[in-house]
């Protein structure tokens, strides 16, 4: 009977360490999603403020299964150009052809943002993903430990 009780205790113990390393890992995976969109979110403020208006058109729509970004073509400074943009959370259906106002990076003319939110960076869509996954983490972490508190109170193995 002894055996039983301490074999209880050390599960419940490990178990909860589980969830706490699970709970951890979501904690620090959604500090990184917001510290990833307010770095983004600053940069993208500043070249709204200090870059170049230009009209741009999209040219291409890229929908895959983990990522979905417009190619859009633009004129600044005499010099026609293209770049990706891509959001950090859900992204807006918008048709190829359609005209929309880019903000120009003076220093990197390949960098462009919109006011409603898309960037050039590869990593603008990074702080959806990020949250996606903290989400998952604690959902991991929850449900396990309430499987196992379950299991070990009906008394299974």
């Amino acid at each position: 009977m002894l055996v039983a009780t301490r074999c209880s205790e050390e599960d419940r113990a490990m178990s909860g360490k589980r969830t706490t390393a699970g709970l951890l890992i979501a904690f620090s995976l959604g500090l990184a999603a917001a510290g990833v969109y307010l770095i983004g979110e600053h940069r993208r403020t500043q070249i709204i403020e200090h870059g170049i208006p230009a009209q741009g058109v999209i040219t291409a729509d890229h929908d895959t299964e983990i990522d979905h970004w417009y190619t859009v073509g633009y004129t600044v400074l005499g010099q026609a150009r293209s770049a990706d943009l891509r959001a950090p959370w859900l992204i807006d259906k918008m048709p190829v052809g359609r005209a929309v106002t880019v903000y120009v990076d003076p220093d990197h003319p390949e960098r462009i943002v919109t006011a409603d939110g898309y960037a050039t960076p590869v990593w603008t869509s990074a702080p959806g993903w990020l949250a996606v996954l903290a989400i998952f983490a604690a959902f991991i972490s929850i449900v396990g430990r309430w499987g196992r508190t379950r299991q070990t109170r009906s008394g299974g193995d």
